[in-house]
């Protein structure tokens, strides 16, 4: 019974030491990767969720390498000049997430408690202070057949402030009606000192008109101010498909209109996730019936190791006696042990010899 009770105790302690080992693995590892995201990216938090289909490129499907709804993408700090717009990435052959130019994260207005917008960069806009109009010099990079100004289609780019019309623009080939005139009137009424910024437009914001496909730019929409490069919080880089759509769920902001591909793909991986390492540990356990040995390697590379604690050595000479209850007690013997001197030994021959000189100084004394 007492044995039976000692190994039950000790495979109990060697469980939890085991969960605890392996939860301090886990928590280490997402520490440190969340630690290499922060480096490379300068921006906390390095990660945002995608919560609309506005930069999809598909109304029923996702996919791997276009922002989708659900996808993780990661932001990385960016100066202003860095950053790469739609009409700059044609001419530079640059594109990011399916079509030209960078993806830009960006708060709407100073101080913005709202959720951080992510579109693309369309163009830039600089306020042209001494004729009151906008500059887009990254018209000149474009074709003539590509863009004009309206009502008389010229193709001048410097001190605009009516309609610039830019065809053939994403996936779609839509028309993109830039009106200046409206970004100059908002400035007017609501008291707001012009300036310039980035023009943004989500990849699937899109308007049908007279059977025309026309692009739905934020700043007639959503936020109707040209970006300004410190509201600027990022660009996107990288993407984690799928796995933000639990994040959606659990705080039930997830659009109805979510992909279904999305959905099976993100069950088939958390699945594989959880299937993948039982298989393993079953093969692994089959193999070690017949002594073959598949992860021996990994003993190099044991981190456990660095979790156990030391056990306290025994003193010499111990030893283990158990009592009444069952109680392991630790007992020195050296204690109890009385030391006793070995008697002095004395030859015979020498104890003859010493009579022998005491009866000479005697017989000495009488004469």
């Amino acid at each position: 019974m007492l044995i039976s009770n000692l190994v039950s105790d000790s495979m109990v302690n060697m469980a939890i030491q085991k969960v605890l080992i392996n939860i301090g693995i886990a928590a280490a590892t997402i520490l440190i990767i969340f630690s290499l995201l922060f480096a490379y990216s300068s921006v906390w938090p390095p990660l945002v969720v995608v919560e609309s289909s506005s930069m999809q490129h598909s109304d029923s499907r996702s996919f791997i390498g276009v922002i989708d709804t659900g996808d993780i993408v990661i932001v990385k700090k960016a100066r202003s000049d860095n950053i790469v717009t739609y009409i700059e990435g044609i001419a530079r052959g640059h594109m990011t997430y399916g079509e030209y130019g960078d993806v830009i994260i960006y708060k709407k207005g100073d101080n913005s408690p709202s959720t951080p917008i992510i579109h693309r960069a369309f163009c830039r806009i600089i306020y042209n202070a001494t004729g009151g109009g906008f500059d887009i010099p990254s018209l000149s990079s474009l074709p003539e057949w590509q863009w004009k100004v309206l009502p008389q289609g010229e193709h001048v780019w410097w001190n605009l402030r009516t309609v610039v019309e830019i065809y053939g623009v994403g996936y779609l080939n839509v028309t993109v009606r830039l009106d200046l005139r409206s970004i100059l009137q908002y400035f007017e009424s609501h008291n707001v000192t012009p300036h310039g910024g980035f023009i943004t437009m989500g990849d699937h914001n899109v308007i049908s008109d007279n059977g025309i496909l026309y692009g739905y730019y934020d700043q007639i929409s959503i936020f109707r101010e040209p970006v300004r490069d410190d509201w600027v919080v990022g660009i996107a880089r990288g993407e984690i498909p799928w796995f933000g759509l639990l994040k959606l769920w659990a705080g039930g902001d997830a659009p109805p209109n979510v992909p279904e591909n999305s959905k099976t793909n993100l069950f088939i991986t958390i699945a594989a996730i959880i299937v993948v390492p039982i298989g393993i540990d079953a093969l692994n356990f089959v193999l070690k019936r017949k002594g073959i040995e598949i992860f021996g390697w990994t003993k190099k590379f044991n981190l456990r190791q660095l979790f156990k604690k030391s056990k306290s050595e025994k003193p010499p000479n111990a030893q283990n006696v158990t009592n009444k209850d069952d109680k392991t007690v630790e007992m020195k013997i050296d204690k109890d042990k009385k030391k006793t001197r070995a008697p002095i030994k004395i030859d015979e021959n020498q104890e003859q010899g010493g009579k022998k000189k005491k009866r000479e100084k005697s017989g000495s004394r009488e004469k």
